[in-house]
């Protein structure tokens, strides 16, 4: 069930830009079970976003009886930052991906 947060970060940040054109976005789609983490960790994750400016639209809830807040979807979206870290993210992953390829080519490197 562990996965790392930089892949749930991507993954509700590339459903929210992708979600743009919808008149709703539908959060449901990119929850704990859709993304097979725990609710604590999902969660956590949210607040790191919402902190960080990443995506907008998410009500803070808290409870007593937990250590982590919850956050209920009132108009989520990305925000200019978010489609900023996606953006950089993409170009990473894909030269990540080129240099790996070159390193299996030259050997010794």
């Amino acid at each position: 069930m562990s996965k790392d947060s930089k892949d749930i970060i991507l993954a509700v940040l590339k459903y929210s830009n992708d979600s743009l054109d919808d008149e709703i976005i539908d959060f449901s789609k990119v929850n704990e079970d859709s993304l097979n983490v725990s609710y604590s960790r999902y969660c956590r994750v949210l607040m790191m976003m919402v902190d960080e400016g990443l995506i907008s639209g998410l009500a803070p809830i808290t409870f007593v009886d937990r250590f982590y807040t919850e956050y209920k979807p009132t108009d989520p979206s990305i925000t200019l930052k978010g489609i900023d870290y996606l953006e950089r993210n993409k170009i990473s992953t894909k030269a990540y991906a080129i240099l790996k390829e070159i390193r299996e080519w030259v050997p010794g490197l």
